[in-house]
């Protein structure tokens, strides 16, 4: 099998961390209409579609925030961040269940296990872990504790594998506001704290 991957050298890395078959054929991507039988496009929303030329096969794209409403039919949203990629399940999204078939014999073939998820923003973890971040920011801005301190009582009094904050810095404040704002677009119960706002990169 030959899969064709556009990723950044971190996400190329935690890719080839995956358990995957010995005969798979990797090709990073970098220009071109080139063919293969599986494609991952981890840089979906930070650069575009890399794989727009393929439609005869599901197109699997890092598309966190971005639903699959105004993409090609083929293309089936994952989450690529990072430390969800590491998880043991991948978070799927499409429709179509015949896209949905097509893309879980790939993934088979690929030792890749996975779920899927309704086509929203965040998925489903992405979403529980952001809104967790969120209000330990608020509370970092109403001087409730220190971010060490936040960290610790989570990791030691919900058994989370990170903190809060611990978690916003392997994330990304970039990847976390951006969710945040589209959440709290139609719902403001989810209304993004301004120290988080104000620290992340897109915004300074």
């Amino acid at each position: 099998m030959h899969i064709l991957i556009k990723a950044n050298a971190s996400q190329q890395t935690a890719f080839l961390q995956k358990t995957l078959p010995q005969n798979l054929k990797i090709e990073w991507y970098t220009s071109g209409n080139k063919l293969a039988d599986v494609y991952f496009d981890f840089l979906y929303e930070e650069e575009g579609p890399a794989f727009g030329y393929v439609s005869h096969t599901p197109v699997f794209v890092n598309a966190v925030v971005t639903t699959t409403e105004n993409m090609p039919k083929n293309f089936i949203r994952f989450n690529g961040w990072p430390y969800f990629w590491e998880r043991k399940v991948i978070e799927l999204v499409h429709q179509d269940m015949k896209m949905r078939a097509l893309a879980e014999k790939l993934l088979h073939q690929l030792h890749l296990s996975f779920i899927w998820c309704p086509d929203i923003p965040g998925m489903i973890a992405a979403r529980a872990i952001a809104a967790i971040i969120n209000e330990a920011y608020f509370c970092l801005e109403e001087g409730v504790s220190s971010s060490s301190d936040i960290d610790t009582a989570m990791r030691l009094g919900t058994n989370y594998p990170m903190g809060p904050f611990e978690w916003a810095e392997k994330i990304g404040l970039a990847h976390l506001s951006t969710l945040l704002i589209a959440m709290q677009t139609p719902n403001m119960q989810h209304q993004i704290a301004p120290l988080l706002l104000a620290s992340s990169p897109t915004n300074s």
